[in-house]
């Protein structure tokens, strides 16, 4: 389906009025919107059989704040990302991000990379986030828990309605999980169609450092790594513990799909370089200062609470882990 079709159809069942899209037509993004609408609505057209969410459908709305939603009205699954999704993304980490050109230590170390894979990396970042943000939400969708939610978004923790509970805290969970496990294949895709010679553990975890790192500062563009560790608090997890499960499960499952041993402590460590580095370059909050602050004096309960998460998702049979334990 087009843009225009989805636009209309949800039109035309009230869904969603003509105030609230956003016309990404003769707009300075319109590709990037088009091409996102493309490769988001095709997933969800070729797999929404097989996740039971038909009919699916992919909606721009015209708000500039960050965030993306999910939620299942009158039978329709709809993803739905407001339009300050793509243009502050993309800003932030692609057209002003001059990280890779204008600190000499990232240069030097990045600057064979973009060469020899031909990809702006703040480019990477960019589709990165956004990526990550749509299989975040497609893991909703495949939940189905809206006969508790009406919805479910990534900005509700910062509002004063922000009610914790075990159910939410395992759905975001497993949501972030689905997201991390769909990010690495595209990653992978990307480096395996490069000639041989250049398909080395080193490139692959620079690859990922900067991946781990877009995810990172796409967390901070949205507001949310400034907060004081929680537990059983808010509709989601901390971002910190967020960044924990995340950037494991992403590096877990590249190495997974390889014939060689990444070193995800050097990944790990070059993706806070670069985030770091960003921070300071942006002037907003360092959040590397701010995890370190806080991982270094609760790395233990951090531990202990996404092992509870993990085992509390056990009693959840909707969750996308439970549903496809395949793709865990």
């Amino acid at each position: 389906m087009t843009y225009d079709e989805v636009c209309k159809e949800l039109m035309a069942k009230k869904i969603i009025s003509f105030a609230d899209i956003y016309d990404f037509s003769e707009t300075p993004l319109e590709n990037y919107f088009e091409n996102f609408f493309t490769f988001c609505q095709t997933n969800l057209s070729e797999r929404c059989k097989e996740y039971d969410i038909q009919p699916a459908r992919f909606i721009y709305t015209n708000d500039y704040n960050i965030n993306a939603k999910a939620s299942f009205p009158e039978g329709f699954n709809i993803i739905q990302v407001n339009c300050g999704t793509i243009v502050k993304t993309y800003e932030s980490l692609y057209s002003k991000n001059f990280l890779f050109k204008e600190d000499k230590e990232i240069n030097k170390n990045y600057s064979e990379i973009e060469t020899l894979f031909k990809i702006p990396l703040g480019f990477l970042m960019f589709q990165v986030a956004v990526q990550f943000t749509f299989y975040h939400e497609l893991a909703h969708l495949i939940q189905k828990p809206f006969k508790v939610f009406d919805s479910l978004d990534e900005r509700k923790h910062n509002g004063t309605e922000d009610k914790y509970s075990s159910l939410k805290h395992c759905l975001e969970f497993d949501a972030d999980i689905h997201a991390a496990n769909m990010i690495p294949p595209h990653i992978l895709d990307f480096w395996k169609k490069h000639p041989d010679q250049h398909q080395t553990a080193g490139n692959l975890s620079k690859l990922l450092s900067v991946v781990v790192s877009g995810i990172l500062n796409y967390f901070m563009i949205m507001g949310q790594c400034d907060q004081d560790i929680y537990y059983t608090e808010s509709s989601h997890p901390h971002p910190i513990i967020r960044a924990v499960y995340i950037t494991e499960k992403i590096i877990q499952v590249a190495e997974i799909n390889v014939d060689f041993k990444l070193d995800s402590g050097v990944i790990l460590q070059e993706a806070f370089n670069i985030t770091e580095k960003f921070c300071i370059h942006h002037a907003i909050p360092n959040f590397v200062a701010k995890f370190n602050e806080i991982f270094s004096v609760h790395s233990d309960d951090i531990g202990d609470y996404i092992e509870i998460l993990d085992t509390e998702s056990d009693q959840f049979p909707n969750l996308v882990r439970n549903k496809f334990p395949d793709s865990v």
